[in-house]
């Protein structure tokens, strides 16, 4: 598959354009990504339609806990990522690229994930956006076979890009990882304006839902969680954030992250966002209430909904995050849920 937003530059090189990283790309080598290369001066993508991983998740998992709640859904991983994270959990397909997985077109997959009775397919695991081509060309068909889309992902793509990606997508988990441009920088190889432009993308054309893995010594969290959580309620307060709980991973061994530190980040992001979420802790459980009546809407048990409180509204009146699109189904009031 040939490499969309790649042009030549100087000395035979081509300049990738899909994320900020701007790599030029020597004849015979590959970008930053370990995914977009330079072959006798043309883009090419050798591992693209080459999942890594395969599997039918929860959607809480991914974790979206406000669309399609109790759902599963078919989720699909590849090699690669534009970020060096040295906490990251996936490292082994993030940060490896020789490994080669077997070719999966694109309309297979999809006659795949509506075989398997899922409603919605997610590009997950590590960093889909490096196989722009595919996942394009693959969400596109899933719409066209009724299906939802899923993106989950780092928000390290160009406007470009994501506007035209996010064009096929329903719902994104988008991680901000901290609030300091210098930590994502110098700590994570990424850059935080560029996100926070793809979190206004997105807002824009999809359901989104934001996570934060709250690592020791990488932010004030206090600070952090603070702006982020304004920066949120500046683009819709009905955006769920989820602070989820660091556990020592790859080249990062700092103590886990307190569930005491957890609950007071909750309780500071809450007072701007309406949905505010813990995760990665043991035992862990979430209630929503209805605003109106109090009673229950969706609650949970890590990832399984143990019970449901909504019914749906007929059609969905502008961009998902303008208007609810389900009720509670004691009183009528209407909700933030995605629930078909």
């Amino acid at each position: 598959m040939r490499a969309a937003w790649i042009s030549a530059s100087d000395g035979g090189r081509l300049r990738c354009e899909l994320c900020p990283h701007g790599c030029a790309i020597a004849e015979g080598k590959f970008g930053l990504c370990g995914v977009r290369a330079n072959s006798r001066g043309e883009g090419q993508l050798p591992l693209a339609g080459r999942p890594s991983s395969l599997a039918i998740d929860p959607i809480e998992k991914k974790p979206l806990y406000r669309f399609l709640p109790g759902t599963m859904v078919y989720s699909v991983g590849f090699f690669g990522c534009t970020m060096r994270c040295p906490f990251c959990q996936n490292w082994e397909i993030s940060q490896h690229t020789t490994e080669r997985g077997l070719p999966y077109p694109s309309t297979d997959l999809i006659a795949d994930a509506v075989e398997s009775g899922c409603p919605s397919i997610a590009f997950t695991y590590s960093e889909p956006t490096v196989h722009f081509e595919y996942v394009l060309e693959a969400a596109s068909h899933a719409r066209e076979a009724g299906l939802k889309t899923v993106l989950v992902t780092n928000g390290m793509l160009a406007a470009g890009p994501a506007e035209e990606l996010m064009s096929t997508i329903d719902a994104v988990n988008l991680d901000i990882k901290c609030f300091s441009p210098a930590a994502y920088r110098r700590v994570l190889g990424g850059d935080l304006p560029t996100v926070l432009e793809f979190a206004r993308i997105a807002a824009r054309h999809s359901w989104l839902e934001v996570t934060t893995l709250v690592v020791p010594g990488l932010d004030e969290w206090e600070v952090a969680v603070g702006g982020i959580s304004d920066f949120l309620s500046g683009l819709s307060p009905h955006i769920p954030l989820h602070l989820s709980a660091y556990h020592p991973a790859w080249n990062y061994d700092a103590p886990p992250t307190s569930p005491n530190l957890l609950e007071k980040l909750r309780a500071l992001a809450a007072e701007r966002l309406e949905s505010v979420y813990v995760g990665n802790v043991a035992g862990e459980k979430s209630t929503d209430l209805c605003s109106e009546c109090g009673a229950i809407l969706v609650e949970r048990q890590g990832f399984r909904v143990t019970r449901m409180g909504l019914s749906g509204i007929s059609g969905i009146f502008g961009p998902p995050l303008a208007s609810p699109s389900s009720r509670c189904a004691n009183c009528g009031h209407p909700e933030f849920f995605i629930t078909r």
